[in-house]
């Protein structure tokens, strides 16, 4: 499918924000504390999310109702962070490349991007490019901060 220039623009972006991340985040140090939460925290987050927006995309392009998680998003994300407690960094790092490899693909399938894109029940309603450009930016401010920590 010919994505259209704003289309492309925001894939790239995310593109590049999740490599950088992926290859941030695989040699940080799991302890790293941002202020808020450690490294390793972070990435299970980032790598659990990933994954349930595939599962929502595959669910949208098979005009099918997607299974979205219940609750707050600090109920999840401490969900996510047991079910990845016993992963490494390296291995979070390249769970969370291999889940964005399998995005991009499809939201590169996805021909319609004025639907809405869920991520949680009860959550937001946001169209697919929205939703993009909040999954880019949330992702790149996770990696400033963890930057900043570092100084």
């Amino acid at each position: 499918m010919t994505l259209t220039p704003l289309r492309q623009e925001i894939l790239d972006r995310l593109n590049r924000t999740v490599l950088e991340s992926a290859a941030y985040f695989g040699s940080a140090d799991e302890t790293l504390f941002d202020g808020h939460q450690s490294a390793h925290a972070v990435l299970s987050q980032l790598v659990f999310w990933h994954k349930q927006y595939i599962a929502t995309l595959r669910a949208l392009l098979n005009g099918e109702e997607p299974s979205l998680p219940v609750g707050s998003f600090a109920q999840i994300n401490q969900r996510a962070r047991r079910e990845y407690a016993s992963f490494g960094m390296v291995m979070l790092a390249y769970e969370f490349s291999c889940a964005h490899r399998t995005l991009m693909e499809l939201l590169g399938e996805l021909p319609d991007w004025s639907v809405e894109f869920p991520i949680k029940r009860d959550g937001d309603h946001l169209d697919i490019a929205e939703r993009v450009e909040e999954i880019e930016g949330h992702i790149h401010r996770h990696v400033q901060r963890f930057r900043a920590a570092e100084r």
